[in-house]
C-alpha cells in the first residue's frame, strides 16, 4: 500500500480515523488527495477484509461540514456541478461492481450515496502506479513491457465498454502495476470528464480511451507528451508497434480503431513479446513525499479551472477572474526558484494591473456624470 505524505492532506477536508461509513466500512487511514476526491484505506467491518474507499470530493466544488463531516456546495452555482459529478461517480462504480473477478480491473465491492456525497469502496492492491514506477526505476518502458500494458488494457477495457461505460481518463496514473504481476486499471474518470464537459459521457465514443492509452504508452517510451493526433517515430518504439498507436490516436483515417475489438485484433498483429514488469513489495510500500514548493499555498490561489462554475454573476466578477488569471499565469511563469528580482517584477506587474483597473474605473465614473449632468 502506497501512503501519501503531502501537505495537501488537511486534517479539516479529511474524514477522521476511524469513521465508520455504510454501517459496515471503516476508515483507518489516507492514502492520497487529488482534485476530484479523497482515497482511504479502511477495513470492511464484517469480515475484516482490506479495502480502499473512494470519496467524491471535488475540492473546488464543496467544503466539509465540520460539525458532521457531510459534503456541502459552496453555493448555489457550485452546486449543480458538485451533484452532476457526484451521481456520475455513483453511477460509474456502481456499474464496475458487475466486472467483479476480472484480472485487469480493480474490483470494485460496492458504491453508495453517504454524507452528502459518493462512495466506492474497492479491493486494496499492492503495487505501484505507472507514473510511479517510471520515476522509482529512472527510465522509460520497454517495447515488451509497454505490450504486457497494452495487453492488460485490451482485456480491461473489453470489459468496462462492455458494461456501456468508459473509463474516460486513461493516463499513467491510472495503470497499476501490482507485486503479483498483473497490470490493472484503476482510477475511473466519469465524473471528471462529466465535469469538463458540463454534460452527460454516457455518448462518449470508445475511441477515446483507446487514444488516450496510446498516448499514455507513448509518452512513457519517448518520455514525449502527445498533444494532437500527431505522433513523430521514435528510435525506442519498434515500427509495428508505432503504427498501432499511430491508428489509436488518429481517428481522421480510414485506418483508426474506433472499438476495443478492432484494438485487439490489430494488438494481435504486433509481433512483440510482452516482458513481466516486476514491482517488489518494498517498491509498493516506499512513501511519496510532495516535494513541490507551497504545494497547499497554489492549490488554494488557484482552483481547478476545469471546475469553476460556468456562469458568473454580473460584470465585476467576470472583470476580476480576468485580473485572478492574468495574475495566476504570472504567477505560475515564476514557481520555478528565480530570485528577488523576479518576484519584485511580478509585483510590479500586478501593481500596474490593478492601478489600470482603478483608473478605468475613474475614467468610466467621469465619463457617466458627465452624461448625466
Amino acid at each position: 500500500m502506497i501512503q501519501l505524505l503531502s501537505e495537501e492532506l488537511e486534517p479539516a477536508e479529511l474524514l477522521p480515523v476511524g469513521s465508520l461509513l455504510h454501517k459496515r466500512y471503516a476508515i483507518d487511514g489516507v492514502i492520497s488527495r487529488g482534485t476530484y476526491g479523497i482515497v482511504y484505506y479502511g477495513h470492511d467491518g464484517k469480515s475484516a477484509v482490506p479495502i480502499v474507499i473512494k470519496e467524491y470530493f471535488p475540492y473546488a466544488l464543496a467544503n466539509r461540514a465540520r460539525e458532521n463531516g457531510a459534503l456541502l456546495p459552496k453555493n448555489k452555482a457550485c452546486g449543480g456541478l458538485f451533484y452532476l459529478g457526484s451521481e456520475m461517480f455513483y453511477r460509474q462504480h456502481l456499474a464496475l461492481t458487475d466486472a467483479k473477478g476480472s484480472s485487469n480491473i480493480v474490483t470494485v465491492y460496492t458504491a453508495f450515496f453517504e454524507n452528502g456525497t459518493s462512495y466506492a469502496v474497492m479491493e486494496r492492491l499492492e503495487g505501484v502506479t505507472l507514473e510511479r514506477f517510471l520515476r522509482l526505476r529512472g527510465r522509460r518502458l520497454s517495447a515488451g513491457e509497454a505490450m504486457l500494458i497494452a495487453a492488460s488494457m485490451a482485456d480491461a477495457l473489453l470489459v468496462v465498454h462492455s458494461l456501456n461505460s468508459l473509463h474516460y481518463d486513461i493516463n499513467a496514473r491510472s495503470i497499476f502495476l501490482s507485486t503479483d504481476g498483473k497490470v490493472k486499471l484503476i482510477a475511473f474518470g466519469a465524473a471528471k470528464a462529466g465535469l469538463r464537459a458540463r454534460h452527460e459521457v454516457d455518448d462518449a465514443e470508445p475511441w477515446l480511451d483507446l487514444a488516450a492509452l496510446a498516448r499514455t504508452l507513448y509518452k512513457a517510451m519517448t518520455g514525449q507528451a502527445v498533444f494532437d493526433e500527431r505522433i513523430l517515430p521514435s528510435a525506442g518504439i519498434p515500427q509495428p508497434l508505432f503504427d498501432l498507436f499511430r491508428r489509436m490516436i488518429d481517428q481522421s483515417g480510414a485506418r483508426g480503431l474506433r472499438s476495443v475489438f478492432e484494438y485487439r485484433h490489430a494488438l494481435a498483429c504486433v509481433e512483440i513479446e510482452a516482458e513481466e514488469i516486476p514491482v517488489s513489495g518494498e517498491e509498493a510500500n516506499l512513501p511519496i513525499l510532495d516535494t513541490r514548493p507551497n504545494a497547499q499555498q497554489k492549490r488554494n490561489s488557484e482552483p481547478a479551472k476545469d471546475l469553476q462554475p460556468v456562469q458568473k454573476r454580473n460584470l465585476i466578477e467576470r472583470t476580476l477572474d480576468a485580473v485572478g488569471d492574468a495574475v495566476s499565469t504570472e504567477r505560475n511563469r515564476t514557481d520555478a526558484p528565480s530570485g528577488t528580482k523576479d518576484e519584485t517584477h511580478l509585483k510590479r506587474r500586478i501593481g500596474y494591473l490593478y492601478a489600470g483597473i482603478v483608473l478605468g474605473a475613474l475614467i468610466l465614473a467621469l465619463i457617466l456624470r458627465g452624461l448625466i449632468h
